[in-house]
């Protein structure tokens, strides 16, 4: 491997303050870290003054790495001019519980278990026991202090890492790229014994930060890390550097008031920016009784989505578009955005920020916080890539959901309902209840999302005088006669979903017949006629159903008709609506 200058492998090569060893016997290069950490030196770009390390191997049978038990993690120099980049997402294994408080990601959503699950470098039995503690694995981007010069490992901490350089989420962990990416700063003057180890125009003397003797440049030459070498600098006439000097006087008055005139354009602009950011705030405040959600910048915001990139978008619709990111923490999110200029599409974000800010619940989505800064506000909340409840009953997956599994996230969805109705500090109503607006997480769990319509069930709002708000075939008719909002218009909305799930249809298809487009009355009249398994969706049932299938999808039909009565009156609450799946489950 060619060893670039300034990196330096003996005395009479490079800069000493770049060493890096080469083993004789073997011909391979190692960077030796402090307290005793060897690392190999995998290859070198010259041009982006940057190495990368393999990592520290594991000890056998364990969850750790040989680093651990040497150094406790790796240790750089910081009075040299190595550190790592920001290139390396770090993991690291087997942590201890107090990690939780850190700035680390170390949830269930960090990227380290997909790591531990389906990187090929990881074999079985020691993913099981990196997996095994209550906070395994955690997640950070090296660079920066204190990242910048050490990962540290412990007994009581973590004890082993692992790094990937340039991680893209995009592809399968089996084609992360595993290793270690360290950066030098450009080098100063070379080192020198005597004069004789310097040019002609440069003289060997000693630097005022170091003991080292170094080839300054003489007078009237200055040094260029970029060439090596010291230049000479441009010698003019009195008369051409008398003109460069008035011609440098007027270009600076010229200049200043091109800058006075941009930087007074510019306040008003941040100023205009800055009293809407504050008035959004302040929107957020009133609405979620005086708690901020976490605010985080646009250029924080920009970066996680590669600039609002195209590839990132997830989808769309009347609000706006949703993009996935990537926070500096590694932690993989969704964000949503308003639509530029669309008041009622603001207020919808604004809305969903200050309601989700105040919820906390497992079958809820979970928000992390929002951006005021933007021209339209953006808010950042949990990525679940599974896809919606409605495309996995409609095939667009190409995974088929099992009635248990059915009933399971019917269940969940409950839960989260019921949560918001009566867990809540102030009852929430979610008011946009549908099967698209239900996400499924790789283990088909449900996450309610999408509270741009939800309202706080404050004195006064049960009686809108406002236009019905909601989803065709899902609005409740008793909210769409008189505008009064209650838990049952959720209850109501529940309904049709359970419809969903029993039959995999849409809640509105004009291609059945004319007096069936509307799933809640085509199923209410089945049910009714006694014919209601014949829509239940065939495979469900199978060849032969077995008795406890048939009979918990009655129950199940049975619950979803009393959901869609007519009258609020006659509904079910959702916690009743809980315990009724509880026990229909108890009989599978």
């Amino acid at each position: 491997m060619e060893v670039p200058y300034p990196l330096s492998t003996s005395s009479n090569c490079g800069d000493p303050e770049y060493g890096i060893r080469c083993e004789a016997h073997t011909g391979k290069l190692y960077f030796d870290a402090m307290n005793g950490s060897t690392y190999l030196v995998r290859s070198i770009e010259a041009s982006m003054q940057r190495m990368v390390l393999e990592p520290s191997s594991w000890v056998p049978g364990k969850c750790i790495t040989q680093d651990m038990l040497v150094s406790e993690g790796l240790w750089l120099n910081h009075t040299l001019p190595f550190n790592l980049t920001s290139s390396n997402t770090i993991f690291l294994f087997d942590c201890s519980p107090r990690l939780l408080v850190s700035p680390l990601n170390c949830t269930s959503s960090s990227l380290c278990h997909q790591y531990l699950e389906l990187s090929e470098h990881v074999d079985r039995n020691r993913a099981v026991q990196c997996a095994s503690g209550p906070n395994p694995c955690c997640t950070f981007i090296a660079g920066g202090m204190p990242s910048a010069y050490q990962i540290r490992l412990h007994a009581s901490g973590c004890q082993a890492f692992r790094s990937i350089i340039r991680l893209d989420c995009e592809k399968p962990a089996s084609e992360w790229e595993e290793g270690l990416e360290i950066q030098w700063s450009p080098p100063p003057e070379p080192a020198c014994r005597t004069k004789l180890d310097c040019s002609g125009v440069s003289t060997c003397t000693a630097t005022t930060n170091s003991g080292l003797l170094r080839c300054l440049c003489i007078r009237g030459y200055y040094w260029d890390h970029a060439t090596g070498s010291c230049l000479r600098k441009s010698k003019h006439s009195n008369t051409s550097l008398s003109i460069k000097i008035s011609l440098g006087v007027c270009s600076f008055f010229v200049l200043a008031v091109v800058l006075a005139v941009i930087t007074l354009r510019r306040t008003g602009k941040f100023s205009n920016q800055s009293k809407l950011a504050k008035a959004r705030e302040d929107i957020l405040k009133a609405s979620n009784g005086g708690k901020s959600a976490r605010l985080f910048s646009l250029k924080e915001i920009k970066k996680a989505t590669c600039g609002f990139s195209k590839d990132r978008i997830l989808g769309s619709g009347g609000f706006g578009e949703v993009y996935k990111g990537q926070l500096q923490d590694g932690t993989i999110v969704a964000v949503k955005s308003a639509k530029v200029g669309n008041i009622k599409s603001t207020q919808q974000v604004l809305n969903e920020v200050g309601i989700l800010s105040q919820v906390n619940h497992k079958h809820l989505v979970r928000l992390f916080g929002c951006c005021m800064e933007a021209e339209q506000p953006l808010m950042i909340y949990e990525y679940i890539p599974n896809g919606t409840l409605h495309e996995h009953l409609h095939g667009k997956t190409g995974t088929f959901l099992g009635w248990k599994t059915r009933l399971n996230v019917a269940l969940q969805t409950a839960e989260a309902l019921a949560y918001l109705h009566s867990s809540a500090y102030t009852p929430i109503y979610h008011r946009d209840v549908k099967s698209t607006n239900i996400l499924l997480d790789m283990e088909l769990n449900a996450k309610v999302a999408d509270f741009g319509l939800s309202r706080l069930a404050t004195p006064g709002l049960s009686h809108l005088s406002t236009c019905a708000q909601g989803t065709l075939g899902y609005l409740d008719p008793e909210y769409y006669r008189n505008y009064q909002l209650t838990d049952k218009s959720d209850v109501y909305s529940f309904g049709v979903v359970l419809l969903e799930l029993l039959t995999a249809q849409n809640a509105i298809d004009f291609s059945r017949d004319q007096d069936d487009v509307n799933l809640a009355i085509y199923v209410t009249r089945c049910a009714n006629d006694g014919t209601v398994m014949g829509i239940v969706d065939h495979q469900l049932l199978g060849e032969e159903p077995s008795s406890e299938t048939t009979m918990s999808i009655k129950l199940f039909t049975d619950l979803a008709v009393t959901c869609l009565r007519e009258r609020k009156g006659d509904r079910p609450t959702m916690k009743d609506v809980v315990e009724t799946l509880q026990c229909i489950m108890e009989r599978m």
